[in-house]
């Protein structure tokens, strides 16, 4: 069941789920959907009473997941058009040969691709992924040598394209990360990462949770708007 209601000029829309529970539970999510879990039998009109007063921070967290949402281009994947690794540019360079492995070169500003395929897609797709695996461990260790107090979670990390966010980190350990990230800075990449740690101690976009990477990385706001601005 779905629920409409306005908050100012903003209309919010939540799906509503009855359990077994006692209370009303309001959660926002990284794709931007609300969801209102409520005891069976709830008068509707109760719900929207008790959800309401909650709308100043619904507003604030769909704000938050808006912002943090990545806005990488669509690629064509044709000669002369720039992709990025690690933060610098390089202009895609296609040599079609007959025969023989594909063999990829990223030097002077040049993405060089020497293949018999046809999928340059595909091939840059596979680049990316196996730089990932690579680029994202190296930085996770260093980043729990530099936060030790990370160090008590059993931590695991995988990775995959994803279009509407950088990364989710659940209770258990498991951080995911966007595969585009090996596109950006190294700064970056541990900006997201640090990001997704911090919410093993607070799992909320919450005031205690900006103050703790704000503490950890004070010149967050800035390395997530460099993020922002490279990766559009």
């Amino acid at each position: 069941m779905r629920i409409e209601y306005s908050y100012g000029k903003r209309k919010i829309e939540a799906e509503i789920l009855y359990s077994n529970r006692k209370t009303i539970d309001l959660r926002v999510f990284p794709e931007g959907n609300v969801l209102i879990t409520a005891p069976e039998g709830t008068e509707l009109s109760t719900i929207i009473e008790r959800v309401k007063p909650k709308s100043k921070w619904l507003m604030t967290q769909l704000r938050t997941f808006e912002l943090y949402r990545p806005f990488t281009r669509e690629r064509l994947y044709v000669p002369g058009e720039t992709h990025r690794y690690l933060g610098r540019q390089y202009k895609l360079v296609i040599n079609r040969k007959d025969k023989g492995n594909t063999v990829i070169n990223l030097s002077k500003g040049l993405f060089t691709i020497n293949t018999a395929s046809d999928n340059i897609e595909a091939i840059i797709q596979k680049f990316y992924k196996s730089k990932a695996e690579e680029v994202f461990d190296e930085l996770l260790q260093k980043l729990l040598g530099q936060y030790p107090q990370f160090k008590v979670y059993e931590i695991t990390l995988s990775h995959r394209f994803m279009k509407k966010r950088w990364g989710s980190c659940s209770m258990d350990g498991k951080i995911l990360l966007n595969t585009e990230l090996v596109k950006a800075s190294k700064s970056c990449i541990e900006y997201v990462m640090l990001h997704e740690l911090c919410h093993l101690i607070e799992q909320n976009h919450s005031k205690q949770f900006y103050a703790l990477i704000s503490d950890l990385l004070p010149n967050w706001q800035k390395v997530k708007e460099k993020l922002e601005r490279d990766l559009a």
